[in-house]
């Protein structure tokens, strides 16, 4: 009873979780996409007034890019993608007074503008969150949005729609700077990126749940072929496997002794073996045994 308490509330607190990253993006116009949880490289540039990065030089394609800019200053980036296709775009920060601040977003023909009460000297962007609309799971595209978008506001998010994003991923970036600004350019092997494109966060959260639960069900049925085979051998035909065991070191002693005490020693000796070897196996048992236990609290 306790163990099923245990399972149902570790469930719970997993779907709280991914209720917590998901929901604040989900109540905006677009659902992000592309979220690489392995294999990835992170390139960071930082007090830059401009910078060039390829990622296509080392194999990669980029995942996403997040960008830190000072108050009073604007970033304009190009982006590379598909077969050397470009999208111009550029962020923007501004204080209105002395509470108010003005932070303008563009990606290609898409412009979006929001006012709001901050003092903050640096602001948060993303850049290259792949991601779709919100509305139609099949428009794809580029976002280039705050980091309180879909949290604090549903505004200050532009989109560029890209089709067949799969094979239209981001490899480059230039970007020039009014003031120094700091970019962090995270990049994954080409299928990864384009796997995740054009796949939501809970998606990308269901995969990893079916693959841990085939690499579960694959450690199971390797654990109950083993003890099929150990049950097989050494309780419902243990007289059997034991005679034929006999049999078969008793010849080889023989055949490849000089005299009858060579041939004790390697007969005896085989024996030792064959106990050690069941010694071995059963200790190996328990370790797979407590192993399980452990992960599963049983």
């Amino acid at each position: 009873m306790k163990n099923k308490t245990s399972t149902k509330a570790f469930l719970l607190a997993f779907l709280v979780l991914v209720g917590v990253i998901v929901s604040p993006v989900c109540a905006a116009e677009y659902v992000l996409t592309n979220m690489p949880l392995y294999e990835k490289v992170q390139t960071d540039f930082t007090g830059v007034w401009n910078l060039s990065y390829d990622a296509s030089t080392d194999g990669k394609r980029i995942a996403l890019i997040q960008f830190t800019i000072p108050s009073e200053s604007e970033v304009d980036f190009t982006i590379y993608y598909g077969d050397g296709e470009t999208v111009t775009g550029s962020s923007e920060n501004h204080h209105l007074d002395l509470l108010r601040t003005s932070s303008t977003v563009t990606l290609g023909g898409d412009s979006k503008t929001y006012d709001f009460i901050d003092t903050q000297p640096f602001y948060d962007f993303n850049l290259a969150g792949y991601a779709k609309d919100a509305a139609d799971n099949n428009v794809t595209g580029f976002l280039v949005y705050s980091l309180n978008y879909g949290a604090l506001d549903n505004d200050l998010a532009a989109f560029y729609q890209v089709d067949n994003i799969g094979l239209n991923t981001i490899y480059r970036i230039d970007a020039v700077g009014t003031k120094p600004f700091d970019m962090f350019i995270t990049s994954a092997d080409p299928a990864v990126v384009a796997g995740g494109a054009s796949k939501s966060i809970l998606e990308v959260a269901q995969e990893w749940i079916n693959f841990a639960l085939h690499l579960g069900e694959f450690a199971l049925g390797f654990v109950l072929s083993l003890f099929a085979w150990i049950k097989f051998f050494f309780i419902d035909n243990l007289m059997l496997t034991v005679s034929l065991y006999l049999s078969i070191t008793m010849a080889y002693a023989a055949a490849t002794s000089k005299n009858i005490f060579m041939f004790y020693r390697k007969f005896f000796n085989d024996q030792r073996k064959l106990f050690e070897f069941i010694f071995g196996l059963w200790r190996t048992l328990i370790e797979i045994i407590s192993s399980f236990r452990g992960i599963f609290r049983i």
